[in-house]
């Protein structure tokens, strides 16, 4: 874990468990989460229309599946992928090695307050990633600094609560768990 990248006040508190515990989870489980989202991948990808030649920002690329497919689509271009935790970026970096993918990038950096290069990218994408800006007025300030002009912002979020049944079963689930332990309990194991 490393927390020696500037991280925004705003977003002091995701960044500290994204580069800790819950980066952990997301690296360990980066497959199952991937699965979780497959169905959007194709959809987001062509309303992203990466073109050969295209630099792209992946914003809150986690474990780094969409920059490493935003990079194949790029070809001579490039893509950065960025995050809050060093743990799913050195999962998306072995991704890219095994997968033989030579140009995507990964920084652990806030895209709230990254020094970019002023209208150095041609796309910025984002699955899911956006949904957790500490301070969302100047974290797509920035991003709109850093896209060149007629550039392009492509995000895939959650639907507001009351709309996404996904994230309402999930938390019905996970909370039913929580109050309603088993009625089974498990056996102790003596050894001699």
């Amino acid at each position: 874990m490393s927390s020696d990248h500037p991280v925004d006040p705003s977003n002091a508190a995701r960044s500290a468990n994204w580069d800790g515990d819950g980066g952990v989870f997301w690296a360990a489980h980066a497959d199952r989460f991937d699965e979780g989202v497959a169905a959007y991948r194709e959809p987001f990808l062509a309303a992203a229309a990466i073109a050969d030649g295209a630099t792209v920002l992946d914003v809150g690329c986690g474990n780094g599946r969409v920059t490493i497919e935003a990079a194949r689509r790029a070809g001579s271009g490039s893509a950065l992928g960025v995050d809050l935790s060093s743990e799913m970026l050195g999962v998306a970096r072995r991704r890219a090695e095994i997968e033989r993918v030579p140009n995507p990038t990964f920084l652990l950096a806030d895209a709230q307050l990254h020094p970019f290069p002023a209208e150095s990218f041609d796309l910025v994408v984002s699955r899911h990633g956006t949904m957790f800006f500490g301070d969302p007025v100047a974290a797509f300030r920035n991003l709109a600094r850093a896209l060149r002009p007629g550039g392009c912002l492509v995000l895939l979020t959650c639907q507001r609560w009351e709309h996404n049944e996904w994230l309402r079963a999930f938390r019905t689930a996970s909370t039913q768990a929580a109050v309603c332990p088993s009625r089974r309990r498990p056996r102790r194991v003596l050894s001699r």
